[in-house]
């Protein structure tokens, strides 16, 4: 048994293009030998530019100097610069809103007025462990804010919940 010899596999590269995505020129014969393969990928890997490289160092300062344009027919319509800045402002004001929505205070633009108590508890919860979470981390105008949203929110919430 130990002179019998195992039945084993070629690995054939039959890949069109190379590792740095040129295509591959063909020699005829697509049967490479696994190490042909391996040296010549190493020989690609060896080419590689590493990371910030200059190459992506000029393409990125040629999308700064002409933004790419959306394609027509694309979903990407909104230009992101005119999105405003991310802050916790922001995220009070967005989910302060969800919450004034689920309330019925002010119109759900998926569909009218209603009043939905539990989504609105849940949306003021969610309010409460973000003070929680960054009580002493706040500007005192920030801490203010949210501290100003949640009571409101709350008291409104009571008044609601009351009335029903």
């Amino acid at each position: 048994m130990a002179d019998e010899k195992e039945p084993g596999f070629k690995v054939s590269d039959r890949r069109l293009f190379n590792v740095d995505g040129t295509p591959r020129e063909s020699t005829g014969d697509t049967r490479n030998s696994t190490e042909e393969t391996i040296d010549e990928a190493r020989g690609e890997a060896a080419r590689v530019i590493s990371f910030p490289g200059e190459k992506a160092k000029d393409r990125a300062a040629a999308a700064k100097s002409s933004p790419a344009k959306p394609a027509p027919g694309s979903k990407q319509s909104r230009d992101t610069s005119q999105l405003p800045q991310a802050s916790l402002e922001g995220l009070v004001n967005m989910l302060a809103v969800e919450a004034v929505m689920h309330l019925g205070l002010i119109e759900n633009p998926m569909g009218g007025h209603g009043v939905d108590l539990e989504a609105a508890r849940h949306v003021i919860d969610m309010l409460g462990v973000v003070q929680t979470k960054t009580q002493g981390n706040l500007t005192d105008d920030e801490a203010e804010l949210l501290s100003n949203v949640l009571s409101d929110l709350r008291m409104q919430f009571v008044a609601i919940s009351r009335g029903r």
